[in-house]
Formats: structure tokens, sequence, C-alpha cells
């Protein structure tokens, strides 16, 4: 009997691929299409900062930054403590006073398109080292001035050299840290703005409560207030010194097409971060989030200017009005308190006056006379002063607990909303010096921390090509914000103590409620 093997029972024949079928088909070699197999998928940006870790390279970041915030309220708050000074030197009216103010924000904001422009087609860290730098000079100038007409030219210089770095700055450190940080990593640097707020009063005090004045060169006259304007204008200097040992935006150079630049930006703060070698880290390849390589400097520049379209149309264009609405309202009653203030603590106790409303009545008739007696300031002046900038310490640290958990949106909502309450209580409680620098140091805690949270949400909102352009937009809105309540805070106490600041309890408020409207950014990831 003849036993019949099953197909099942029969051995397997094998067939053997030549290579060079192998290559044909798929355009590899055996050993090659093996390797091809074991490569772990390309990363994307958000894996790749996360696998760099947290250490000393964000210790450092943050560090770096500290003195460009510092900067930032130097340069827009320091001709507020120099009034009381300068007034009589230069035959300052309470109107010059606000125009000199003003101009700083005119100048920021002639220059918001241009540099978010310029930022997002050439990338982050020249912009840093070279307008910081820059900015630093023109304030060293802002320091020597000897009339009216030199501060104001200075002022509006200085505005638009700093307003470029600084909109750069809040995107840079947004894209060297992974989605659970970047949150609170903003609101860390208001509270750089805090530090800055506390010692730049100090630094007032140290400098100009006597009357020093050196002549040289004849007629060049340096005051104690040209002294204290050229201590503020060494730490821009030193800023953009200070900048040239980070990278460049790992983010940026994705967005362009130079993913191996970026890879190397990865590794150094991967290395940094946990003391192992740059060859350690375990992300080999990323994500091509363009095709090609983008063009580089003028090339650049001439492709730019499409890349900014999308900005200008739904659903980004909707995002941008009200982050930036909101932002206007939150300067609007923020700065104007808070240039207003140094000012206003002066005149509260001196020549009689004390509560809030009485010492702004006097200031009605914004006439010089020939004997012009400047206002007497001493270091309680200058203490309640940097009692309200260390105020917004404790709203922080609460803000960067809550804002993961509550949502981003809801922080500066609320913070908003009650800031306009303790504005709207001020003249009527504000009945001694201690009084009024308790609710001063309140709002302008809730408002600051309402700022911060904002500029969370607004670097969230946009994609890498289009951040540092809405950024720009964003603060240019803000210092908008900032020269109408220079402007209107002054004339409002004309028609009385009241109007001035319910207006700006109004506008808070409003701001807080177009808060509610911004859509829900909360631990989202970078586009």
């Amino acid at each position: 009997m003849v036993a019949v093997k099953s197909d099942i029972e029969a051995p397997a024949v094998t067939q053997e691929i030549p290579h060079d079928h192998l290559y044909k088909v798929t355009g590899l070699a055996a050993s090659n299409s093996e390797k091809l197999a074991q490569e772990p998928p390309a990363a994307d940006f958000e894996d790749a900062i996360s696998a760099t870790g947290y250490g000393w390279f964000n210790v450092a970041l943050m560090l770096r930054t500290l003195p460009a915030f510092w900067s930032s309220v130097s340069v827009t708050s320091a001709a507020s403590y120099i009034f009381t000074r300068a007034q009589c030197d230069m035959n300052l009216r309470l109107l010059d006073m606000g125009t000199v103010t003003a101009m700083t924000y005119i100048g920021m904001i002639s220059s918001a398109v241009i540099w978010g422009f310029l930022s997002d087609t050439l990338g982050r860290k020249k912009f840093l080292v070279w307008g910081f730098f820059c900015s630093g000079l023109i304030e060293i100038a802002a320091a020597m001035s000897q009339n009216f007409t030199m501060l104001l030219v200075t002022r509006f210089m200085s505005g638009f050299l700093f307003n470029g770095p600084f909109a750069v700055l809040l995107t840079y450190i947004a894209e060297l840290h992974r989605t659970d940080l970047r949150a609170r990593v903003l609101l860390l640097t208001g509270l750089f703005f805090t530090i800055a707020s506390t010692t730049l009063p100090l630094l007032a005090w140290a400098t100009m409560v006597e009357d020093w004045d050196y002549t040289i060169f004849g007629n060049f006259v340096i005051h104690s207030w040209n002294i204290f304007l050229l201590a503020t204008a060494l730490v821009p200097l030193l800023t953009g010194v200070a900048f040239l040992c980070l990278p460049e935006s790992p983010k940026f150079l994705m967005s362009r097409g130079r993913n191996e630049e970026a890879l190397e930006v990865f590794r150094k703060i991967y290395s940094m971060n946990t003391g192992k070698p740059p060859e350690t880290f375990s992300i080999t390849k990323l994500v091509e989030e363009r095709p090609e390589q983008r063009s580089r400097g003028l090339a650049a520049l001439k492709e730019g200017r499409f890349q900014f379209t999308p900005l200008f149309k739904v659903p980004h264009l909707t995002w941008l009005l009200l982050v930036c609405g909101a932002h206007l309202g939150c300067m609007f009653g923020s700065n104007t308190i808070r240039l207003w203030y140094p000012q206003l603590a002066a005149m509260v106790g001196s020549d009689g006056n004390e509560d809030l409303c009485s010492a702004i009545a006097p200031q009605q008739t914004d006439l010089v006379t020939e004997s012009c007696l400047p206002i007497e300031t001493d270091m309680l002046t200058y203490l309640q002063s940097a009692v309200v900038g260390a105020g917004s310490v404790v709203t922080y640290c609460i803000g960067g607990a809550l804002i993961n958990r509550c949502g981003k949106k809801i922080v500066p909502g609320v913070s908003g909303i009650l800031s306009a309450v303790f504005i709207v209580m001020l003249p009527l409680i504000a009945n001694s010096a201690l009084t009024m620098t308790a609710v001063v140091t309140t709002a302008l805690a809730l408002t600051s921390l309402c700022s911060a949270a904002l500029s969370s949400i607004a670097v969230d909102l946009f994609p890498t090509s289009l951040r540092v352009m809405a950024m720009a937009l964003f603060l240019m809105t803000g210092r908008i914000g900032t020269i109408l309540g220079t402007v209107i805070f002054p004339a409002l106490i004309n028609f009385g103590c009241l109007p001035p600041f319910i207006a700006i309890s109004a506008v808070l408020s409003l701001c807080g409620l177009t808060c509610f409207f911004l859509p829900n950014t909360t631990l989202k990831k970078l586009e």
C-alpha cells in the first residue's frame, strides 16, 4: 500500500530571494532594510524637548532672562521715578511727564510688526543679543539727557529697539520648555517682573535721595537722576552679552527644515541637564516639519511676507483679536496705576495731604512757577513702591499651582475682575499712605497675574511661523493700552477724584470677561 503524504506533511520548500531582486523592489540592500526596521521613529519637537529633561540648562536660561525682564521694567518705568527730581531741572509740567512715559511705548508700538517679521524669518538668538545690547546703548544716551527734547527722543528710540528682543524673549523661553512646564515657566517670568519692580525703587532711593550735581565740560551737568538712569542702562548691555552663550531655538530650526542643527541643540541641552555625553541622547531623528530647508538672509525676508497671511484669517484672526483686546485692557489698568504710583505716593503726605483725593486735587492746575520746588521724597516713599512691586509674589505662587488645574483662561479672567474691584475702591478707602499701598499692591498683583497668564495663552494659540509676529502684536496692543491710560488718567482727574478710577475699573472688568471667551490651551502642545 502506497502512503501519500498530504500537503501539510510535505516538507516546505523555501525559496531564497536574491539580493538584487530585493534592491529592485525596495531600493534597499538587505542589510539596509534590516537597519531601517530597527531605527526608532522620528520624534516631534515635544518628544525631543521632553527627552532633554530639566536641569542646569533650564536654570541657566532663567538666570539669563532675569536681567532681561529687569530691563523691561527699567526701560518702561525708570522715567516715572525721576520726575520728582527732574521736573525742576527740565521745567516739566504734568503733561510733559505723561508724554515722556508714553513716548517709550510709542516707540515700542512703531517697531512691533518689524521685529516680529524679522524674528520669525531670521531666527531668535541674534535679535536677543543685538536688540538688548543696542537698547542699552540708547539707554546710556538717555541717561545723559540735558533737556526735555533729548529725553523725549531717547525714550522713543529706546522703546523702538527694546520691543523686538522682548517680544522674542517670551517665545524663546516657551520654545525651550516642555508642555507641562511651559505655563509655569511663563508665570515665573512674571515673578521676575516682581523682582524688578521691587529693586528698581530701591535703586532710585539709593541714588536720588541726595541732590548730587556734577558739572563736566563746562555746562554739562550730571544730576542724581542722571546717575540713576545710567545705572539702569547697564543691565540691558549685560543681558545682550549673556545671551551670546545660549543656542538658537530648536523649534525655530525645525520649522525652517534645519533638523540637523536642531538635533545638535537638543543634544547640548540634554548633556547640560543630565551630565551625560551628547551622543547618548536617545533621539536620533526629528520629524520633518518642512520637506526642505527654508531660505536664509535676504531670501528668507522675501519669502517671509507670505507666511503671515494665515494670521489674519479665521481662526487665528479671532483668537488674535480676543487675546490682544484682553491684554490692552489689562495693561490699561495695570500700567496706568503702576507708572503713576511713584508720583501719587510722593504727593500723599506732602503739603498736608493725608488721603489720595486731596493729594490729586492740587495737581489740576498743571502750572510751572518761577520758583520750582521739587516734591520731597524720602526712604518711605521708595519703600512703598518696593512693597507694591513685591506684592505679586504670593499671587504668582498661587497662580503657578492653579493654572494647569483650573485652566489658563480662568486665572486671567478672575484676576481681571478682582483687580477691577480693588481699583474702584481705591479713592474711597485710601485715607492714608498705608491703606493706599495695600490696595494698590493687591490690585497690581492681580493684574500682573492676568498679564502673565494671557502671555502663556498667546504663546500656545499660534504656530511657530506666526508666534513671534502674534506676540509682537499682543505686546503692541498692551502698550497702546498703556499710552491710553497715561493720557486719559490725568485728563479725567480734572473731572474729579472718582472718574479716573471708575474708568480703569470698567476696562479691567471688560478685560476679565473677554478672557472667558478664549479657547482652553491648558497643556496644549506647541505647533
